[in-house]
């Protein structure tokens, strides 16, 4: 009889548990866990010293593929993606105006335009990444100079198809 009774209990908590799982909401089929690497300085995207503090400076460093380098895209439509940061749970943001040298820092996740992206081509690619901050479509994601260096944080430019400009999002290239 107990037995019966435990069968019972763990039988509807399996099955309470399994509703649960049908009622949320699936992530969309075009979503993606990715890296983000430069493909002028083949580094990976991270909150600088992997802070999960909000307003930590994004930074590229060499290419681990911990959690502080790893982005869930949530897909918004028409290839605009929000980056969430998977260890901090933030948000990839235009700290400011679409301006050159405007710094992009994690911030808690709003459906803000701030952080809005704009994938050139469909998700795993090479891709360069439109900030869509107040609608605009003018700045793109950037190493400032191209530059190879450790630490180096990343801001908005004016787009200029340079390789300063272009990320494997979900391709990693091994450096040599």
């Amino acid at each position: 009889m107990k037995r019966l009774r435990l069968f019972a209990v763990l039988f509807t908590v399996a099955a309470a548990a399994a509703a649960n799982l049908a009622m949320a909401s699936p992530a969309s089929a075009d979503d993606h866990t990715v890296s983000i690497q430069s493909q002028a300085s083949l580094k990976c995207l991270q909150p600088v010293n992997e802070s999960i503090e909000a307003g930590a400076a994004i930074v590229q460093v060499p290419c681990n593929h911990s959690n502080a380098q790893t982005w869930f895209f949530k897909d918004l439509g028409n290839s605009v993606f929000r980056p969430q940061n998977l260890n901090s749970g933030m948000c990839l943001d235009a700290f400011g105006g679409a301006t050159n040298g405007t710094p992009v820092v994690q911030w808690p996740c709003a459906s803000i335009s701030n952080q809005s992206w704009q994938a050139s081509r469909s998700l795993p690619n090479v891709v360069s990444l439109r900030s869509r901050v107040a609608g605009t479509s003018s700045h793109c994601l950037d190493v400032p100079g191209g530059q190879s260096t450790d630490g180096l944080a990343v801001q908005i430019y004016v787009c200029n198809g340079t390789a300063a400009q272009s990320w494997g999002v979900g391709i990693t290239t091994i450096q040599q």
